[in-house]
């Protein structure tokens, strides 16, 4: 064949060697030499090391617990599984100030109005004391009072003033009944008060002999009896009133000896208690309280039954002397670090509970109950933020909280202006707490877009690193964390290997061999596995060998998806082919990923190029199965094609390219290496090893650039060219970026080191389809000019051969992205 001539880009065609490189079974593995650990079992490790990955979250912990002013609240970002949990609370527990003052709160009752109780602030563990020497005095008042008020000379006292009534109203009754002597007069008691006769020579008078009487006698008694019935009834008027007023002395006298007691009982309180303002004020309105209601200590009153149930009450009226704690810091060292892990209105504010009685809710400061702002306050409140906004209504009053510096216990239907039953007002309690909202990254970006809110009350950030380089130190460094999680897991120690193999694993878990990962989730579920097995096989430690049963059984119960569809393969169901040649066809490499649970599919992808409309087609585009990577690629490798051989003449022929016998979305730009060999194959006519697959992302001018997933991969072709049969020549081509990234298992290693199976690294697609064809792509020369059976002279061919074609037929159109 002749050479064919075409202008194309230099820049392309510079210094992009001519082979792919394989790959020995040393290179595909990046392994962890136990060797280099002092120690013989995670138990003798020294945890010594501060958390891995977490220099910027413990930089910001640091700057958020040690800047007091108001906003400086605190967003720990990162991934699920990341133990961010854990790590604050670590964080916290490290960094709080041991020397901060704690207090008590306690709701007590407002003895003025019973609706609004008052909040007392005291120093820790002094609301315990508070409460049991209130308790003390009023149960030494219950005992002494009934006593008191029986002694002799408070008897005296009341017996002297009930004897001065009595005689007072004997007084002034004598005289009413001399003066109606003197006017020939007598009184008589009866039932129905006191009656006024006529009496004559000492009898009295019948009203027969009284109507016998001359007028001029009976009008002089009848004005008498009508003079002593006025002085009667202006005696018994001011009988009510002598009364009210003994009962008032009495009440003194009552007072008086009840208050010499009070005084005593109160100045045995302790001195620390007294000398704080808010209780000295409290216990002088309980003092003026107990002197206002001494019938409750004097055994007068029926206290604890209904009087008109006969039930018992549910408050004793001695209630409204209780001391309700609602904050107890006394068995607490150093600022509280509380997790709410349920986030709703009434566990983050508190909350007011009734009590049902006579068919009603009745309520009192001693139903009323904490949240975790109260149980946090001067200290730290952890919450996972997307807990906080699942909770109704609860995120604007969360912010307004922190805004106020205020936790103010409102019901929250009144809170939503809607009917409620009868509530408490408490007073407001000030609040001194940093708050540590957990979240991922895009929930933190969300809420500073889209809540202007959010950034006055979050200003720092701390970002949990995701992964770590993986170096001789940091493997010393990640073996302290493996013991940590060994230690928390309460699981046998792990020897040297065991360790060595975790990192390989955190190795495989980061899809770097130079990385590891920071994701504590999946390593401490491979320790307990690995623990379980040690425990059936009677093992004291866990060894390297436990790890690996511990992985393979976590794939084998989560691989019967990957099974399944191996085995519509081996069947024939699933066409791929793993030995021969086809044109445009070629075997391309996928990743599905199941929960957790992530393994490599191989596909087979068409591509057929014909005379017609001057585009290439992207099938799963245009039935919408295409992500936007997917279709990225697309366009991508046109470009190339334009860069590449539209330089002087139009690329006049119609193309399709699909992914066969898929029936998902597709999405990633990783297949977009193996659909230009496909499309150069079917321009060009030459056929493609069906025994190699390709994965890999192109650039406009053909670099082949790194992929996900490439691990798994690798051992999904290999799955199937197993099943079918290893011939030797079957393998797959990676970008050589990925060469860093590569951890494949244990029998992709040992097929490629005993020459069953083979594994390249690319640097351009030219080298790709050179080992897919073993036809060189063929480089420009001085002339303009491709070399005779190259690549690229039979693709220039056929595109003159199809403009000539489409010229005859009078179109000519352009070539459109797919």
């Amino acid at each position: 064949m002749k050479g064919i001539s075409s202008k194309a880009n230099p820049r392309s065609k510079e210094a992009i060697p001519t082979q792919a490189t394989k790959l020995t079974a040393a290179e595909l593995f990046h392994p962890c030499d136990p060797d280099q650990f002092d120690f013989d079992t995670t138990d003798d490790i020294n945890q010594s090391s501060p958390p891995l990955g977490l220099e910027r979250a413990i930089d910001a912990i640091k700057l958020g617990v040690g800047v007091q002013s108001a906003g400086f609240n605190i967003f720990l970002m990162g991934s699920t599984g990341l133990g961010k949990h854990v790590i604050a609370q670590q964080l916290l527990l490290q960094h709080r100030d041991p020397d901060k003052p704690l207090f008590d709160w306690c709701y007590v009752n407002n003895f003025r109005d019973g609706n609004k109780p008052v909040a007392l602030q005291l120093p820790a563990g002094m609301g315990k004391r508070l409460k049991s020497e209130i308790h003390a005095l009023i149960e030494a008042l219950k005992k002494t009072v009934p006593t008191l008020l029986q002694n002799e000379d408070y008897v005296q006292h009341a017996d002297r003033l009930q004897n001065e009534l009595n005689e007072r109203e004997i007084a002034a009754f004598q005289s009413i009944e001399e003066k109606a002597k003197a006017q020939h007069c007598i009184l008589k008691r009866s039932q129905n008060g006191y009656l006024i006769h006529p009496i004559k020579k000492d009898k009295v008078l019948s009203k027969e002999e009284f109507d016998k009487l001359p007028d001029d006698e009976k009008a002089v008694i009848d004005k008498s009896i009508e003079e002593l019935r006025l002085l009667l009834v202006n005696l018994l008027k001011q009988v009510p009133h002598w009364d009210q007023e003994m009962k008032e002395k009495k009440n003194k006298l009552e007072r008086d000896y009840m208050l010499i007691t009070v005084d005593y009982l109160i100045g045995q309180l302790p001195e620390e208690l007294l000398a704080i303002d808010s209780v000295s004020h409290y216990i002088e309105n309980l003092k003026r309280h107990v002197l206002d209601n001494i019938p409750l200590f004097n055994g007068s009153l029926e206290t604890e039954i209904n009087e008109y149930t006969g039930q018992k009450l549910s408050f004793s009226p001695y209630t409204v002397y209780d001391v309700n704690i609602i904050v107890d810091n006394s068995d607490t060292d150093a600022s509280p670090v509380i997790y709410e892990d349920n986030p709703t209105y009434a566990n983050l504010i508190g909350r007011i509970e009734h009590k049902g009685e006579l068919g009603t809710f009745v309520t009192n400061f001693t139903l009323i109950k904490p949240g975790a702002f109260h149980r946090a306050n001067g200290g730290f409140l952890v919450i996972d933020v997307i807990q906080l906004l699942n909770k109704p209504f609860v995120w604007d009053v969360f912010k307004r909280t922190l805004l106020s510096n205020q936790i103010r216990l409102q019901p929250l239907e009144q809170l939503l202006s809607v009917n409620s039953i009868a509530s408490l007002e408490p007073d407001s309690i000030p609040l001194d707490v940093k708050i540590i909202l957990i979240g991922d990254r895009m929930m933190y970006y969300m809420l500073k877009q889209y809540d202007p809110e959010f950034s006055q009350l979050f200003k720092v950030q701390a970002d949990c690193s995701e992964e770590i380089n993986r170096t001789e130190e940091s493997c010393l460094h990640y073996s302290q964390l493996i013991g940590q999680l060994q230690s928390d897991a309460k699981a046998r120690p792990l020897d040297r290997t065991a360790v060595a193999r975790l990192i390989e694993f955190a190795a495989r878990q980061a899809e770097d061999g130079e990385k590891l990962t920071l994701h504590r989730g999946n390593i401490s579920a491979i320790i307990l596995e690995a623990d379980f097995l040690a425990r059936q096989h009677e093992q004291a430690v866990i060894t390297d060998n436990l790890i690996q049963q511990a992985i393979e059984a976590k794939q084998f119960r989560s691989g019967y998806l990957k099974e399944c569809i191996t085995d519509n393969i081996q069947r024939g169901i699933n066409q791929i082919d793993t030995q021969g040649s086809k044109i445009g066809q070629v075997n391309g490499l996928s990743i599905i990923s199941v929960d957790e649970n992530m393994f490599g599919r191989p596909c087979r992808i068409t591509a057929v190029v014909h005379l017609g409309q001057s585009n290439v087609v992207n099938i799963e585009r245009e039935v919408d199965m295409s992500g936007p990577s997917h279709s990225k690629g697309v366009m991508i490798l046109t470009a190339y094609l334009r860069e590449q051989y539209e330089q002087k003449q139009p690329l006049s022929f119609s193309a399709t390219l699909t992914f066969e016998q898929s029936y998902g979305m597709i999405d990633g730009d990783s297949a977009s290496a193996a659909e230009l060999c496909a499309l150069l194959s079917a321009i060009a006519q030459i056929p493609i090893k069906q025994n190699i697959a390709v994965t890999g992302a192109i650039d406009q001018h053909g670099n082949i650039e790194a992929i996900g997933g490439v691990n798994e991969k690798i051992e999904g072709f290999y799955d199937i060219c197993n099943l079918k049969g290893l011939t030797g020549e079957q393998g797959v081509i990676i970008p050589r970026t990925n060469l860093a990234h590569l951890m494949v298992n244990e029998n992709v290693r040992h097929s490629v080191q005993n020459g069953n199976f083979h594994i390249w690294v690319a640097d351009h697609v030219d080298q790709v389809m050179n080992l897919l064809t073993e036809v060189a792509m063929g480089k420009i020369n001085t002339k303009n000019q491709y070399p005779a059976n190259s690549i690229n002279a039979a693709i220039i061919t056929r595109i003159k051969q199809m403009n000539k074609a489409l010229n005859n037929s009078g179109s000519s159109k352009p070539l459109k992205r797919g």
